[in-house]
């Protein structure tokens, strides 16, 4: 039987692909904190009662000795590195530097002591690092591919490119199977709250409901590439299992703007205009920064036999069809 661990198994990411490898035969082991928050535990509730139970192991990420006896007890054949800190527009401004200090230490370092850990105790393990479209945020380009420098502006983004050149070193310099995903924006029913694309979905379905009278959003003109969840936890699976480790780009090379997710939930709630039930005011969606982050995921297409499956708006019908059940997918 096949071996994965998963770091951040109770998160969007983790949680569609324990299902996905549970269901292609695997043993699956998660990395999760005692203390998971309530969309955590929530997640993993919703994970026993389709009958997935990864083997929980309780482990600090950025303590080297106890990720080298995790991976050393596990042996997995394969590993997917996908917690991370994130930002959230949710964070004060006094909070900003410690935050700031935790996210840059515990991304980076995390990444480290994994690979560092495969490379003693298991080297044959196949690993995947969850990177992020962040880490193109400062390009002078767009769409983005593989073959253009990674430039950041933000700490997270700047996070990612170190364990992005960490998977690089250990690849090229060890021979370890260790490949980047660069994930573009993707959404689903799992969707944390502090992000806007379920924010939105929230809201509008407040509005409907007659819990609250509007949405209030920020800046309506921010372009994002949205997919679906499931279709790019599929594409980190592809990578695990394929010949040719890299840094493999995923997308949907659509751009849509804010307003665009906005109509389509306010449509599929059968709002014929989403200004009855929105008002723009600041502080929600962040603004566009100085390139539009679009992918082309042709590499990962030709490559990996990837592509995205869901269209946005089916995406969108989904998210806003479980919203109203009060079902996570």
């Amino acid at each position: 039987m096949t071996r994965a661990l998963i770091t951040g198994v109770f998160g969007q990411d983790g949680s569609y692909l324990a299902e996905l490898l549970s269901a292609n035969g695997y043993e699956v082991h998660g990395v999760a904190r005692a203390d998971l928050s309530s969309h955590g535990r929530a997640l993993r509730a919703h994970l026993a009662g389709k009958g997935v139970v990864p083997v929980l192991h309780d482990c600090d990420l950025e303590d080297a000795a106890a990720v080298g006896a995790l991976v050393a007890a596990v042996e997995p054949d394969e590993c997917y590195h996908l917690a991370a800190i994130h930002y959230s527009s949710e964070v004060l401004p006094a909070q900003q530097a410690e935050l700031d200090r935790a996210l840059f230490q515990q991304n980076v370092l995390s990444t480290l002591n994994l690979l560092s850990a495969i490379r003693q105790h298991s080297p044959r393990t196949r690993v995947v690092l969850a990177g992020s479209c962040l880490m193109y945020d400062a390009s002078a380009s767009s769409p983005q591919n593989e073959s253009m420098p990674y430039r950041s502006r933000s700490l997270y983004g700047l996070s990612k490119i170190a364990g992005c050149n960490l998977v690089d070193y250990f690849r090229a310099e060890h021979g370890l199977h260790a490949s980047t995903a660069v994930l573009y924006n993707h959404e689903s029913p799992r969707r944390r709250s502090a992000f806007v694309t379920r924010k939105i979905v929230q809201g509008l379905v407040a509005v409907r409901r007659g819990r609250s009278e509007q949405l209030g959003l920020g800046n309506l003109d921010t372009v994002k590439d949205w997919g679906y969840a499931p279709d790019y936890v599929e594409g980190l699976w592809r990578m695990a299992r394929s010949d040719c480790p890299a840094s493999y780009l995923l997308a949907t090379g659509v751009p849509h703007t804010v307003e665009d997710f906005v109509r389509e939930a306010a449509d599929t709630l059968g709002y014929q205009d989403f200004r009855e039930v929105v008002r723009v005011e600041g502080g929600l969606a962040r603004g566009q920064g100085s390139v539009t982050l679009v992918g082309d995921p042709t590499r990962a297409r030709t490559q990996l036999g990837w592509r995205s499956t869901v269209t946005f708006r089916e995406m969108i019908e989904r998210m806003v069809e479980h919203e109203l059940a009060g079902t996570l997918d």
